[in-house]
């Protein structure tokens, strides 16, 4: 009797395969279940929170007038909190701790604000309230994520009219010496009878050692610094803040120092700049040509021919060309060098005059690009450097009215060149006031060898330094610089 075989069947097992397929299914489907409910939960918590700390930070902020008090402003903040649904175990507006929340949340007051706040930290008149509470997830868990941290957090300020209170800012916050006083000259910065402010702060964390390793000593040392005093100069000033340390290789600070203090954010940071397309074109003079974006008449103004030449507010396609015994008159209003920057050589020299010939008048000169230019090229339509040094005059005030009132110079942070160096000084007659504001450039005030200046300034820029032998006189006084009219929440 024979048996016939039995045909195998030669078809590939695929158990193995829905197996791996139904895991990959159920991963998938748990994956998506975790997406929908567990950050939906922590999106819905995310509101709440945000809820709270917008009427939190408005309340805390009007305490900032009134008393200064941080613990006046967690108060609030914490009325706000409870109302909203936190702090559920709390019994007053004293209470808000983990351990009277049902999920253990933290309720944060920053006064002035910290890092997180960006352009607002570290700045008075402002304050930041947070909340942060973690989700225990249901789906993330197997993934696996027990838990997702939520926080929230809103800044308000109630700055009614303020000027900053620093007179001299480096927002660099890594480079030695992005602060700087050279040449043996002297630098005195007074506030006005009244007032409180014209200090020094600077960013960089420089020093022998971290700032967290740093011994906070309030003493200038002859390591590497943040701040630096070169060349036997002194500066007086009615308070230095370096969040690294300070260095006087041969130089002396006089005023209270303070080492490792806390990195500001940009004070102007949120500010938007002048639009080209609000001024009109600017001439070149009465009889000179009037310029525009493109053609011939975008190289800007050269001014060659020794001699008086009054200028209107308008945008200067290519900038100026000062030299040759020029001096410019320019009538009150916004200057705008759209390519090209300004260019001060020789004996020429800039005053600013009213209508009835007596000066200065009021300015604001901002120095961005040509929008119709193709930038980086090299081009005149490209951003270029501000270099009003010269061995004659600088009589300038900062524009007196509208949003930008108080500002004398903005080297635009977000044009092609940001990094191009300002530089003012060197004449033998310096008499500027106004906020300088150059975010990611070196601002660079020079004496000269014996001038004896006032600049009423405040100078708010990526790196600065102040050179030369002579004596420079920077009062503080609020009145000539931007200020601040914010009330409510601005972040």
């Amino acid at each position: 009797m024979t048996h016939e075989a039995v045909p195998r069947d030669t078809r590939p097992l695929q158990g193995g395969q829905v197996l791996v397929l139904f895991v990959g299914g159920l991963f998938l489907l748990l994956a998506i279940a975790a997406l929908v409910v567990d950050l939906g939960f922590a999106f819905m918590l995310r509101r709440q929170e945000q809820n709270a700390v917008d009427p939190g930070a408005i309340a805390a902020a009007r305490y900032i007038r009134a008393t200064g008090n941080t613990a006046d402003m967690r108060r609030a903040a914490c009325g706000y909190a409870r109302e909203n649904g936190f702090f559920d175990l709390a019994t007053s507006d004293d209470g808000c701790t983990p351990a009277n929340d049902s999920f253990g949340a933290v309720l944060t007051v920053n006064y002035p604000p910290g890092p997180s706040a960006g352009s607002f930290a570290g700045r008075q008149g402002f304050v930041e309230v947070a909340i942060t509470r973690v989700h225990q997830t249901f789906f993330a868990r197997l993934l696996p994520m027990a838990s997702i941290s939520v926080t929230s957090s809103a800044v308000a300020a109630f700055s009614n009219g303020d000027s900053n209170t620093a007179s001299m800012i480096a927002l660099d916050p890594i480079t030695c010496a992005s602060g700087k006083v050279s040449g043996g000259g002297e630098v005195e910065i007074t506030p006005v009878y009244g007032v409180t402010g014209g200090y020094i702060h600077v960013n960089s964390e420089c020093g022998d050692n971290p700032p967290s390793a740093q011994a906070e000593d309030n003493v200038c040392t002859a390591g590497s610094g943040g701040f630096k005093i070169d060349g036997g100069g002194t500066v007086t000033s009615p308070g230095t803040f370096v969040h690294g340390t300070c260095q006087a290789t041969v130089g002396t600070l006089v005023g209270p120092l303070d080492e490792r203090a806390v990195q500001i954010g940009d004070p102007l940071g949120e500010l938007a700049p002048p639009r080209i397309s609000d001024h009109p074109p600017g001439q070149c003079g009465p009889t000179g040509v009037v310029l525009s974006p493109t053609g011939p008449n975008s190289d800007g103004c050269r001014f060659n021919t020794a001699g008086v030449i009054q200028l209107e507010p308008g945008v200067y396609y290519g900038g100026w060309d000062i030299r040759n015994n020029v001096t410019l008159e320019l009538a009150s209003g916004v200057y705008i060098m759209a390519g090209g920057g300004i260019k001060l050589n020789a004996g020429g020299s800039i005053t600013s005059v009213t209508a009835g010939g007596s000066g200065p008048a009021p300015v604001l000169i901002f120095n961005t690009d040509n929008p119709a230019a193709s930038c980086p090229s090299g081009t005149a339509g490209c951003q270029g450097a501000i270099d009003l040094t010269a061995q004659s005059t600088l009589k300038l005030r900062a524009i007196d009215y509208g949003p930008y009132k108080g500002i004398l110079l903005w080297q635009d942070g977000a044009g092609s060149d940001p990094d191009a160096t300002v530089t003012l000084g060197g004449q033998t007659e310096l008499d500027i006031a106004g906020t300088i504001y150059a975010p990611k450039a070196l601002v660079k005030l020079d004496g000269g060898s014996d001038l004896d200046g006032v600049a009423s300034v405040q100078i708010i820029s990526w790196q600065w330094e102040i050179v030369g032998q002579g004596s420079i006189d920077i009062p503080y006084d609020p009145n000539e610089l931007y200020r601040f009219d914010q009330k409510g929440l601005v972040r």
